[in-house]
């Protein structure tokens, strides 16, 4: 990764784009492993600890159906 402030625009644009792929897919991947954890029976105020939430956002992600990473454009 660069770190040249002088680094062509583009260049720039293009590792802010990856990014923000990898952000997404880090929040798809952790969204499902909460879930997962949620399906499974783990109380939900086991999980919020390791997830670095609050319960109750444990509670929103185990009910959403996709994460809105998974509709990033």
């Amino acid at each position: 990764m660069s770190t040249d402030a002088g680094a062509d625009p583009e260049d720039l644009l293009d590792e802010i784009e990856q990014a923000a792929d990898q952000v997404a897919a880090w929040t798809a991947r952790w969204e499902s492993l909460v879930r997962q954890a949620v399906e499974r029976g783990i109380p939900q105020r086991r999980i919020a600890p390791h997830a670095n939430v609050d319960q109750s956002t444990v509670s929103r992600l185990a009910a959403r159906e996709h994460s809105p990473a998974d509709r990033r454009s």
